[in-house]
Protein backbone atom coordinates (compact mmCIF):
# COMPACT_ATOMS: atom_id res chain seq x y z
CA UNK A 1 0.00 0.00 0.00
CA UNK A 2 1.57 3.05 -1.22
CA UNK A 3 0.18 7.11 -0.44
CA UNK A 4 1.74 9.99 -0.98
CA UNK A 5 -1.15 12.47 -0.08
CA UNK A 6 -1.13 13.71 3.61
CA UNK A 7 -2.37 11.38 5.93
CA UNK A 8 -5.19 12.14 8.27
CA UNK A 9 -5.18 12.52 12.09
CA UNK A 10 -8.12 10.76 13.18
CA UNK A 11 -9.82 11.81 16.59
CA UNK A 12 -12.18 9.94 19.30
CA UNK A 13 -15.39 11.15 18.51
CA UNK A 14 -17.96 9.54 21.05
CA UNK A 15 -20.54 8.24 18.79
CA UNK A 16 -22.91 8.54 22.20
CA UNK A 17 -22.92 9.95 25.95
CA UNK A 18 -22.30 6.57 27.28
CA UNK A 19 -19.54 5.76 24.95
CA UNK A 20 -17.48 8.95 26.05
CA UNK A 21 -14.30 6.60 26.34
CA UNK A 22 -14.80 3.59 25.20
CA UNK A 23 -16.50 2.32 21.55
CA UNK A 24 -17.16 -1.17 21.21
CA UNK A 25 -18.28 -1.38 17.50
CA UNK A 26 -19.33 -4.40 15.33
CA UNK A 27 -17.26 -4.75 12.44
CA UNK A 28 -20.10 -5.38 10.30
CA UNK A 29 -21.48 -2.06 11.68
CA UNK A 30 -18.39 -0.39 10.80
CA UNK A 31 -17.91 -1.42 7.23
CA UNK A 32 -21.81 -0.08 6.30
CA UNK A 33 -21.22 2.88 7.63
CA UNK A 34 -18.33 3.77 5.61
CA UNK A 35 -19.97 6.53 3.42
CA UNK A 36 -20.39 8.37 6.80
CA UNK A 37 -17.02 8.16 7.23
CA UNK A 38 -14.71 11.74 6.16
CA UNK A 39 -11.75 9.60 5.87
CA UNK A 40 -11.28 5.72 3.50
CA UNK A 41 -10.57 3.25 6.56
CA UNK A 42 -8.76 1.34 3.65
CA UNK A 43 -5.94 4.10 3.09
CA UNK A 44 -3.61 5.12 5.75
CA UNK A 45 -4.65 6.90 8.49
CA UNK A 46 -3.62 7.73 11.63
CA UNK A 47 -5.44 7.42 14.80
CA UNK A 48 -4.75 9.41 18.27
CA UNK A 49 -6.23 6.87 20.57
CA UNK A 50 -5.88 3.29 21.25
CA UNK A 51 -7.57 0.98 18.90
CA UNK A 52 -8.22 -2.91 19.38
CA UNK A 53 -9.57 -4.63 16.56
CA UNK A 54 -10.86 -8.74 17.95
CA UNK A 55 -11.32 -10.70 15.30
CA UNK A 56 -13.85 -14.13 15.67
CA UNK A 57 -14.35 -15.23 12.39
CA UNK A 58 -12.35 -14.69 9.02
CA UNK A 59 -8.44 -13.72 8.22
CA UNK A 60 -6.52 -11.29 6.39
CA UNK A 61 -3.50 -9.01 6.92
CA UNK A 62 -4.09 -5.74 8.85
CA UNK A 63 -1.53 -2.71 7.57
CA UNK A 64 0.47 -0.81 10.25
CA UNK A 65 3.57 1.64 9.91
CA UNK A 66 4.15 0.07 5.97
CA UNK A 67 4.38 -3.71 7.17
CA UNK A 68 1.35 -6.29 6.47
CA UNK A 69 0.57 -8.38 9.55
CA UNK A 70 -0.91 -11.57 8.97
CA UNK A 71 -4.11 -12.31 11.43
CA UNK A 72 -7.25 -15.30 11.78
CA UNK A 73 -9.69 -15.95 14.27
CA UNK A 74 -9.63 -15.66 17.63
CA UNK A 75 -6.92 -12.54 17.20
CA UNK A 76 -6.39 -8.96 18.66
CA UNK A 77 -4.79 -6.21 16.91
CA UNK A 78 -3.03 -3.49 18.63
CA UNK A 79 -2.69 -0.32 17.64
CA UNK A 80 -1.49 2.74 19.69
CA UNK A 81 -1.73 6.49 19.41
CA UNK A 82 0.63 7.95 16.91
CA UNK A 83 0.32 4.97 14.43
CA UNK A 84 -0.51 4.50 10.87
CA UNK A 85 -3.20 1.64 10.17
CA UNK A 86 -5.13 0.73 7.31
CA UNK A 87 -7.61 -2.37 6.59
CA UNK A 88 -7.57 -4.51 3.81
CA UNK A 89 -10.05 -3.65 0.68
CA UNK A 90 -10.48 -7.54 0.04
CA UNK A 91 -10.77 -9.10 4.02
CA UNK A 92 -14.40 -9.09 5.67
CA UNK A 93 -14.01 -10.28 9.15
CA UNK A 94 -16.08 -10.67 11.45
CA UNK A 95 -15.52 -9.25 15.38
CA UNK A 96 -14.91 -5.58 17.51
CA UNK A 97 -13.40 -2.56 17.07
CA UNK A 98 -12.83 -1.29 20.28
CA UNK A 99 -11.76 2.75 20.63
CA UNK A 100 -10.94 4.01 23.66
CA UNK A 101 -8.99 7.24 24.47
CA UNK A 102 -5.74 7.40 26.39
CA UNK A 103 -7.49 9.13 29.44
CA UNK A 104 -9.82 6.53 29.98
CA UNK A 105 -6.38 4.40 29.95
CA UNK A 106 -5.06 6.61 32.27
CA UNK A 107 -7.86 6.64 34.84
CA UNK A 108 -8.52 3.28 34.44
CA UNK A 109 -4.99 2.46 35.76
CA UNK A 110 -5.46 4.41 39.07
CA UNK A 111 -8.78 2.67 39.39
CA UNK A 112 -7.21 -0.54 39.10
CA UNK A 113 -3.72 -0.02 40.42
CA UNK A 114 -2.34 -1.89 37.39
CA UNK A 115 -0.70 -0.73 34.23
CA UNK A 116 -1.18 -1.07 30.29
CA UNK A 117 2.45 -0.39 29.71
CA UNK A 118 2.46 -3.89 28.25
CA UNK A 119 -0.28 -3.60 25.35
CA UNK A 120 2.26 -0.37 24.73
CA UNK A 121 5.18 -2.30 24.40
CA UNK A 122 3.55 -5.04 22.34
CA UNK A 123 2.60 -2.94 19.36
CA UNK A 124 6.14 -0.89 19.78
CA UNK A 125 8.41 -3.64 19.67
CA UNK A 126 6.32 -7.03 19.45
CA UNK A 127 3.97 -8.42 16.83
CA UNK A 128 1.20 -6.00 16.80
CA UNK A 129 -1.43 -9.34 16.61
CA UNK A 130 -1.84 -11.59 19.37
CA UNK A 131 -3.35 -15.22 19.05
CA UNK A 132 -5.52 -15.96 21.68
CA UNK A 133 -5.90 -19.70 22.99
CA UNK A 134 -9.70 -20.97 23.38
CA UNK A 135 -10.36 -19.85 27.56
CA UNK A 136 -9.23 -16.06 26.45
CA UNK A 137 -11.23 -15.82 23.29
CA UNK A 138 -14.24 -16.89 25.33
CA UNK A 139 -13.04 -14.27 28.12
CA UNK A 140 -12.30 -11.53 25.64
CA UNK A 141 -15.93 -12.31 23.89
CA UNK A 142 -17.84 -12.34 27.50
CA UNK A 143 -15.86 -9.31 28.75
CA UNK A 144 -16.63 -6.98 25.94
CA UNK A 145 -20.35 -7.79 25.68
CA UNK A 146 -20.61 -6.86 29.41
CA UNK A 147 -18.92 -3.81 28.40
CA UNK A 148 -21.49 -2.81 26.55
CA UNK A 149 -23.55 -3.72 28.65
CA UNK A 150 -22.46 -1.47 31.10
CA UNK A 151 -22.66 1.09 28.71
CA UNK A 152 -26.46 1.11 28.87
CA UNK A 153 -27.07 1.18 32.48
CA UNK A 154 -29.10 4.09 34.05
CA UNK A 155 -26.16 6.12 35.83
CA UNK A 156 -23.20 4.62 33.95
CA UNK A 157 -20.28 6.73 35.00
CA UNK A 158 -17.70 5.12 33.24
CA UNK A 159 -16.39 3.06 36.52
CA UNK A 160 -17.80 -0.25 35.78
CA UNK A 161 -16.84 -0.41 32.08
CA UNK A 162 -13.18 0.56 33.04
CA UNK A 163 -13.26 -2.39 35.62
CA UNK A 164 -14.55 -4.90 33.16
CA UNK A 165 -12.29 -3.69 30.06
CA UNK A 166 -9.45 -4.07 32.58
CA UNK A 167 -9.64 -7.27 33.71
CA UNK A 168 -9.34 -7.91 30.15
CA UNK A 169 -6.51 -6.11 29.39
CA UNK A 170 -4.88 -7.86 32.67
CA UNK A 171 -5.38 -11.02 30.65
CA UNK A 172 -4.11 -9.46 27.27
CA UNK A 173 -0.74 -8.21 29.26
CA UNK A 174 0.13 -11.80 30.56
CA UNK A 175 -0.69 -13.23 27.13
CA UNK A 176 1.50 -10.59 25.30
CA UNK A 177 4.82 -12.29 26.84
CA UNK A 178 7.04 -13.27 29.63
CA UNK A 179 8.77 -10.37 29.27
CA UNK A 180 6.93 -8.70 32.06
CA UNK A 181 7.07 -11.21 34.69
CA UNK A 182 7.63 -10.38 38.33
CA UNK A 183 8.19 -6.90 37.58
CA UNK A 184 6.49 -4.62 40.12
CA UNK A 185 4.39 -1.82 39.71
CA UNK A 186 7.38 0.95 40.03
CA UNK A 187 9.25 -1.05 36.99
CA UNK A 188 5.88 -1.12 34.86
CA UNK A 189 4.90 2.71 35.90
CA UNK A 190 8.69 3.93 35.21
CA UNK A 191 9.04 2.17 31.79
CA UNK A 192 5.67 3.16 30.65
CA UNK A 193 7.36 6.77 31.82
CA UNK A 194 10.13 6.01 29.67
CA UNK A 195 8.00 4.91 26.66
CA UNK A 196 6.32 8.04 26.92
CA UNK A 197 8.83 10.30 27.07
CA UNK A 198 10.60 8.75 23.87
CA UNK A 199 6.96 9.46 21.81
CA UNK A 200 7.58 13.11 23.59
CA UNK A 201 11.01 13.94 22.47
CA UNK A 202 12.34 10.92 19.76
CA UNK A 203 12.48 14.05 17.09
CA UNK A 204 14.72 15.98 19.33
CA UNK A 205 16.91 13.50 21.16
CA UNK A 206 18.30 10.62 20.99
CA UNK A 207 20.90 10.68 24.24
CA UNK A 208 19.83 7.83 26.94
CA UNK A 209 21.60 10.23 29.43
CA UNK A 210 18.77 13.44 28.73
CA UNK A 211 16.28 10.53 29.18
CA UNK A 212 17.73 9.20 32.22
CA UNK A 213 18.14 13.23 33.65
CA UNK A 214 14.31 14.04 33.06
CA UNK A 215 13.04 10.54 34.70
CA UNK A 216 15.67 11.77 37.78
CA UNK A 217 17.81 8.50 37.46
CA UNK A 218 21.36 7.65 35.80
CA UNK A 219 22.16 6.34 32.26
CA UNK A 220 22.89 2.82 33.93
CA UNK A 221 19.31 2.40 35.73
CA UNK A 222 17.46 3.19 33.43
CA UNK A 223 19.15 0.43 30.71
CA UNK A 224 18.75 -1.75 33.24
CA UNK A 225 15.08 -1.21 33.78
CA UNK A 226 14.28 -1.10 29.47
CA UNK A 227 16.34 -4.79 29.49
CA UNK A 228 14.09 -6.11 32.22
CA UNK A 229 10.93 -5.00 31.11
CA UNK A 230 11.59 -5.29 27.21
CA UNK A 231 14.52 -7.09 26.76
CA UNK A 232 16.10 -4.10 24.97
CA UNK A 233 18.55 -1.21 26.10
CA UNK A 234 17.22 2.27 26.22
CA UNK A 235 18.91 3.25 23.25
CA UNK A 236 17.57 0.31 21.33
CA UNK A 237 13.61 1.55 22.18
CA UNK A 238 14.46 5.20 21.22
CA UNK A 239 16.47 3.83 17.84
CA UNK A 240 13.61 1.30 17.19
CA UNK A 241 10.88 4.52 17.46
CA UNK A 242 12.97 6.61 15.15
CA UNK A 243 13.46 3.78 12.43
CA UNK A 244 9.81 3.25 12.54
CA UNK A 245 9.35 6.81 11.94
CA UNK A 246 11.76 7.51 9.20
CA UNK A 247 9.95 4.41 6.87
CA UNK A 248 6.19 6.09 7.89
CA UNK A 249 8.04 9.30 6.55
CA UNK A 250 9.21 7.33 3.27
CA UNK A 251 6.49 5.21 2.24
CA UNK A 252 3.52 6.81 3.26
CA UNK A 253 4.17 10.50 3.48
CA UNK A 254 6.17 10.17 0.58
CA UNK A 255 9.04 12.25 1.77
CA UNK A 256 12.54 12.61 -0.04
CA UNK A 257 15.26 11.25 2.55
CA UNK A 258 16.70 15.00 3.30
CA UNK A 259 12.71 15.88 4.69
CA UNK A 260 12.60 13.11 6.50
CA UNK A 261 15.93 14.02 8.19
CA UNK A 262 15.02 17.36 8.95
CA UNK A 263 11.87 16.27 10.86
CA UNK A 264 13.44 13.71 12.68
CA UNK A 265 15.76 16.41 13.97
CA UNK A 266 18.90 15.18 11.87
CA UNK A 267 20.98 18.40 10.70
CA UNK A 268 23.26 16.36 8.45
CA UNK A 269 21.93 13.64 5.69
CA UNK A 270 24.69 11.74 5.49
CA UNK A 271 25.04 10.90 9.27
CA UNK A 272 21.58 10.25 8.93
CA UNK A 273 22.58 8.00 5.98
CA UNK A 274 24.59 5.50 8.06
CA UNK A 275 22.29 5.77 11.34
CA UNK A 276 19.54 4.20 9.53
CA UNK A 277 21.95 1.82 7.71
CA UNK A 278 23.27 0.72 10.76
CA UNK A 279 19.99 -0.35 12.27
CA UNK A 280 18.57 -1.98 9.05
CA UNK A 281 21.49 -2.63 6.81
CA UNK A 282 20.04 -0.87 4.34
CA UNK A 283 20.53 3.25 3.27
CA UNK A 284 17.02 4.80 3.37
CA UNK A 285 16.90 5.69 -0.60
CA UNK A 286 17.58 1.79 -1.25
CA UNK A 287 15.19 1.38 1.66
CA UNK A 288 12.58 3.43 -0.09
CA UNK A 289 13.52 1.88 -3.75
CA UNK A 290 13.40 -2.06 -2.10
CA UNK A 291 9.12 -1.30 -0.80
CA UNK A 292 8.08 0.69 -3.97
CA UNK A 293 9.71 -1.68 -6.54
Amino acid sequence: MESCDPIPEIQYRAPTVKESSIEVLDLALFRSRLEKYRFDPYQPHKVTYFCFLYITEGEGEHWIDSQRYPYSSGSIIFIHPNQVHAFDPGDRPKGKMINITPEFFSSSTVNTRTSYFALLHQSLSVSPVLPLPDELNESCRVLLSEVKKAQREEGNDDVLAQLLFFALVLKLARRCGSHNHGLSKRQMARFEQFLTLVETHYCTTREVSQYAQWMHTNYKSLNQLCKRCSGKTAKQLIDFRIVEETKRKLLIEGLSVQQAAFELGFDDTNYFNKYFKRLTDLTPSAFKRQCEG
